[in-house]
């Protein structure tokens, strides 16, 4: 079958629908669906492998972000999905990379990375919000509130849930991290 040829390309959309529809159709279609497969294929003298080249590599785009940290997640994400330990790419610009995957290899590793990378953002996110608390509190950073701000703080008397528990030890265990250097005023009143 001449590969570069409108025929080509009209049986490799139509074995696709197929392959769709056989692996998520109910019972009947997905076996009807299966025995078009094979017959298409008997008829021209291929496998469906070679018609929709699933084991053939190919370069793929995945957008990483410019941050030092998210190469690193997704090269643990390329080596969870492909069982490789160094990640070999080519830099397309500053946030953007391209490596060669097989198109099955491709949707996984799009899947993986694009959950972990906003599970992450959504982590690190939360972490610099404690971590600007902790410093908060280490280097004591509060303005003197007034009488009728702080009548106003005691009244609210809030309950201290589980949730709120958890993120006082957090805090905690990040201000204890932090350095203990000291600001030294420089100007005094008087």
């Amino acid at each position: 079958m001449d590969k570069n040829s409108n025929q080509y390309e009209s049986i490799k959309q139509k074995l696709l629908k197929l392959q769709a529809l056989a692996e998520k159709g109910y019972r009947g279609e997905a076996d009807a669906a299966k025995r078009a497969i094979e017959r298409i294929c008997a008829q021209y003298g291929v496998t469906l492998e070679e018609v929709l080249c699933v084991d053939q590599p190919q370069r793929y785009e995945f957008e990483i972000g410019r941050y030092k940290y998210m190469l690193t997640l997704f090269c643990q994400c390329h080596g969870v999905v492909t069982g490789i330990g160094q990640l070999s790419y080519y830099k397309r610009s500053r946030n953007r990379i391209a490596v060669d995957l097989t198109p099955l290899q491709y949707a996984e590793l799009s899947s993986l990375f694009e959950w972990h990378k906003a599970n992450f953002l959504k982590d690190l996110a939360a972490m610099q919000d404690t971590i600007v608390e902790a410093y908060i509190n280490k280097h004591n950073i509060f303005r003197t509130l007034s009488d009728e701000e702080r009548a106003e703080r005691d009244a609210r008397d809030e309950e201290l849930t589980p949730a709120k528990l958890r993120r006082m030890a957090a805090i905690l265990a990040m201000q204890s991290e932090l350095g203990d250097n000291t600001y030294h005023k420089m100007l005094t009143n008087g």
